[in-house]
């Protein structure tokens, strides 16, 4: 294994995979990790179900693009949210799976492989797509992962107090989307007036956007003051992609700019573009206070938020119980956000670690340790 092997002795390297048979925006928390690995020399194949996620990696670590592999069922030329249904992609790569040593996934429908493949299937390394608070970011089949890695403390603190893994197998390591990222992200607007991103999640027990979402639009075009950028959650399916496509269809405001899945909705274009999010209970939240800025929340499901970790971020700014509150936060937003910039540097802080390395670098390292204790004791350097 490169970097391990003792003086005079060849040690074979693992044979990785990633595999990232869920939509492209999950690819981007992996990618670095995996051009860290080629750099080492341990070069890992990627098996991808769409061209978006080829897109990615000619993009954004061009260096792996011969070592892509195309997952059985595979969507060209589809919207980016459109992707192939994961476990029939899992089930026919069985096969070409089983070859590996190591599995590197941002998603969870790969713990099937402990089941399928019983004593043969690879090691499985989880590196979480996020570093959210929603509660079913804390679900059992994290178990099942040999090796776990999140942002930051809080994600760590909550995996070992809920069981979901140990001390030994849980590891912060910072977040590896930020090692990827385009320089800059481009203009959007041709002036400078304020740039609100409202970015509701795409579930309707818990998001905002079929409740909210319409007048919140239609309250939009009438603050000429804001640009606002309307982008969901990639993930948005049914009655809610059906409205995104209705009023963005309808809408003729110079101030809007409506985004159902581009490239710009997941390499964090927006985030980074945006003054003041405004949001329910996305993750990306978290990619916006990279640089503390003012946040407005809405509680479209009546929930009661204040004293649950899974609404931690909603201490972060003003939160809006109605459609029709949320103008006047957005408006008053940054006035009141001297209020919370300490909450939000405390927090992105337990969220995702910062540190001398790249995230990517410090899990690339931590994978080759862990494969390289875990080869049999003959094969050992």
């Amino acid at each position: 294994m490169s970097g391990f092997p003792s003086p005079g002795k060849s040690v074979p390297s693992p044979r990785i995979l990633v595999l990232a048979i869920g939509e492209a925006h999950q690819l981007l928390h992996v990618l670095g990790v995996a051009r860290e690995l080629a750099r080492s020399g341990v070069i890992p194949d990627i098996l991808v179900p769409t061209d978006w996620h080829e897109d990615l990696i000619r993009a954004h670590a061009p260096e792996l693009s011969r070592n892509v592999l195309r997952t059985p069922l595979f969507y060209q030329g589809q919207p980016l949210y459109r992707c192939p249904p994961r476990l029939p992609n899992l089930l026919l790569s069985l096969r070409r799976i089983s070859g590996y040593d190591a599995v590197l996934t941002p998603e969870r429908t790969s713990t099937a492989l402990k089941k399928l493949l019983g004593k043969q299937s690879p090691k499985l390394i989880h590196i979480l797509h996020g570093a959210g608070d929603r509660e079913k970011g804390y679900e059992d089949r994290i178990r099942l992962f040999d090796l776990v890695f999140v942002a930051g403390q809080k994600d760590r603190d909550a995996f070992l107090r809920y069981g979901l893994a140990t001390a030994d197998t849980c590891h912060v390591i910072g977040y590896c989307k930020f090692d990827v990222l385009p320089a800059a992200p481009p203009r959007f607007f041709e002036n400078d007036r304020p740039v609100a991103l409202y970015n509701p999640h795409f579930d309707a027990h818990l998001g905002s956007w079929l409740r909210f979402g319409p007048s919140l639009v239609e309250a939009f075009a009438t603050m000429p003051e804001f640009n606002f950028i309307v982008a969901p959650h990639l993930r948005l399916r049914g009655k809610g992609r059906h409205l995104f496509d209705k009023l963005s269809r309808l809408s003729q405001a110079s101030n809007l700019r409506f985004d159902g899945g581009s490239l710009h909705s997941i390499n964090m274009d927006y985030t980074r573009t945006a003054d003041i999010y405004v949001g329910d209970v996305s993750s990306q939240v978290y990619e916006f206070l990279q640089t503390p800025k003012p946040c407005v929340f809405l509680n479209a499901h009546d929930a009661d938020w204040k004293d649950s970790p899974f609404y931690r971020h909603w201490t972060f700014g003003e939160v809006a119980s109605s459609a029709e509150e949320a103008p006047a936060l957005i408006r008053s937003a940054a006035s009141q956000h001297p209020r919370f910039v300490a909450l939000q540097t405390s927090g992105f802080a337990a969220a995702i670690n910062s540190g001398a390395d790249t995230a990517s670098a410090r899990a690339a390292l931590l994978i080759r340790k862990y494969l390289a204790s875990a080869q049999p004791a003959e094969d050992r350097p």
